[in-house]
């Protein structure tokens, strides 16, 4: 349009030239060169006035456009300064606001948090006076202390020596400081049971292992058992299952050893049988057939399950770690957790069996963690009887050597009481496997006060704390330590605290004030078996066959 224009407006100048120069030449007769001259210099006028007029309407559209621009600009201007203006006063109105709203909630927190607190002294003062009353309630109608009466003084020559210091005898022994002089009891009397002749024995040598002597055994499944322990390469000990426990009281009648005392004080005798003091120690658990026939028969026909529980990070809740925990299945397929059939399996001497397939089967599991997550650790679990078992531990130790590349993954795990009565050989074991380039862990922390820097030189590298002990509410063995500092107290160690047992919302939200940073418990998520296409295989062989050991 406008290259159309320009064209029409030259056109017209041309024409007006041409006219200009015709009224000259014809009107007045003027020459025909001065006309022409004339009516270009006309044209060139013409010319230049128009590009003048359009160069000023140029001009005045491109000052039009930049007026537009600068109020453009100065709207812009003006709206950022109200945002600004608005974004200053949201920062410095909104903490005031929030604060505002939250401060009812913090204080109503706070008395319910009081009124919790108050509710628990209540409940401890509760159980305190219930257990006054109780040590205030009489006592129920038990036999009698044993009363020695005084008897004449017998000849020191008379009497053994080993029995000067006063001994504490098993249950249901006749002690011999109370026997009589006389020896020599008429020959129609019954001659005492083999039973007491063994208690006897134990009050004289405390230190002789009464199941040390040769009992009858048990010959149910020694042909199945055979065959599995030779594969194993672990011989268990032959402990006299069938052996009668220790009767409280002799039932024996007065007058058999009535007709020799010089005195009825010094042999008291009720009717229930003979007094004896209470041992001080702890009692030697009675083993459970039933549950030892479980475990043999679980072992034998492979009812052995492995389960694994993720171990989380806080407050991501992200799976870091696994641990391992061994189950056993009963004829019916039942279920037995490690807390049921463990001590029948450490007195029956079939702990190593179970922590050599619990070796193999993690180092399994291992394989298939790593080939997926290259950080994965695994803990396992195992007993530190095992570590003092001449038969097992030779063979366990050769494996894991021939699975060095795994030392890294694999972390052993003791409970805090195995760790504490450990001795030399458990030491120089774990000190071997230490060497190996395995690390540990220390499970069920009750006592805080134990030197765990020392247990950090020993390569302990975590520590697992109950929930309740680090939030308080189950009282520990803390001393000067208050829990909530234990996890600093690992970490000055090289060590890492691992909170267990976390069951609800509430345990999670406290833990996160303590700054815990991993935690385990069926809030994640409940142990779960391993699938049986990943156990696939044998388990690690025994010392017979250790050339031939591979991973």
């Amino acid at each position: 349009m406008g290259r159309t224009g320009t064209i029409f407006v030259a056109i017209c100048m041309a024409i007006i030239a041409a006219s200009s120069a015709t009224v000259l030449i014809f009107q007045f007769a003027r020459p025909f060169g001065e006309a022409v001259s004339l009516s270009l210099a006309l044209m060139c006028t013409m010319i230049l006035i128009h590009l003048l007029i359009g160069r000023a309407r140029d001009r005045g559209a491109v000052s039009e456009a930049v007026d537009r621009l600068e109020d453009r600009m100065a709207d812009l201007d003006e709206d950022v300064g109200n945002l600004e203006g608005r974004l200053t006063g949201m920062e410095h109105t909104m903490p005031r606001r929030t604060r505002a709203e939250i401060d009812p909630l913090f204080a109503e927190v706070e008395v319910l948090g009081t009124l919790v607190k108050q509710m628990a002294e209540a409940m401890s003062d509760l159980e305190t006076r219930v257990e006054d009353q109780q040590a205030l309630a009489p006592p129920s109608h038990a036999g009698a202390l044993p009363h020695y009466g005084q008897a004449p003084p017998q000849p020191l020559t008379d009497r053994p020596a080993a029995l000067h210091p006063p001994q504490m005898a098993p249950a249901g022994a006749v002690p011999l400081n109370a026997m009589p002089v006389e020896v020599n009891a008429p020959r129609h009397e019954p001659p005492v049971p083999q039973e007491f002749r063994q208690a006897s024995e134990a009050a004289v040598n405390p230190f002789v292992n009464r199941q040390a002597s040769p009992q009858p055994q048990e010959s149910a499944g020694r042909g199945d058992m055979a065959e599995w322990d030779r594969r194993y390469g672990v011989t268990p000990p032959r402990p006299a299952v069938n052996q009668p426990p220790v009767p409280d009281g002799p039932p024996v009648p007065e007058h058999q050893f009535g007709q020799t005392l010089s005195s009825v004080d010094e042999f008291p005798l009720e009717d229930d049988g003979l007094m004896q003091p209470e041992p001080s120690g702890p009692e030697r658990p009675q083993p459970n057939l039933a549950m030892r026939d479980l475990i043999t028969s679980a072992l034998n026909a492979n009812r052995v399950e492995l389960h694994l529980q993720p171990i989380v990070t806080l407050p991501q809740r992200q799976v870091k770690y696994y641990e391992a925990f061994t189950r056993l299945r009963d004829a019916d397929g039942n279920a037995v957790e490690a807390a049921v059939f463990l001590p029948e399996a450490v007195l029956s001497g079939q702990i190593a069996r179970i922590d050599n397939l619990l070796l193999f089967r993690s180092i399994q599991v291992i394989k298939r963690l790593t080939s997926r997550n290259r950080n994965a650790m695994l803990f396992c679990n195992i007993s530190s009887v095992s570590l003092v078992d001449e038969t097992f531990f030779p063979g366990f130790l050769e494996f894991v050597k021939s699975n060095q590349t795994y030392s890294d993954v694999l972390i052993f795990e003791f409970s805090q009481s195995d760790v504490a009565s450990m001795g030399a050989m458990e030491l120089e074991s774990l000190n071997a496997l230490y060497d190996a380039g395995f690390r540990f862990s220390i499970d069920r922390i009750s006592d805080m006060k134990m030197d765990f820097n020392s247990l950090a030189g020993r390569g302990f590298k975590f520590g697992k704390l109950h929930a309740d002990y680090l939030i308080g509410r189950r009282e520990a063995n803390h001393g000067h330590i208050h829990p909530s500092d234990f996890g600093d107290l690992l970490h000055r160690y090289g060590m890492e605290l691992i909170t267990d047992h976390v069951e609800t919302e509430s345990q999670v939200l406290e833990l996160l004030d303590y700054d815990v940073n991993l935690a385990q418990g069926n809030l994640f998520s409940p142990p779960r078996p391993v699938r049986a296409e990943v156990l696939q295989g044998a388990p690690a062989p025994g010392p017979g066959a250790r050339k031939t050991a591979t991973g």
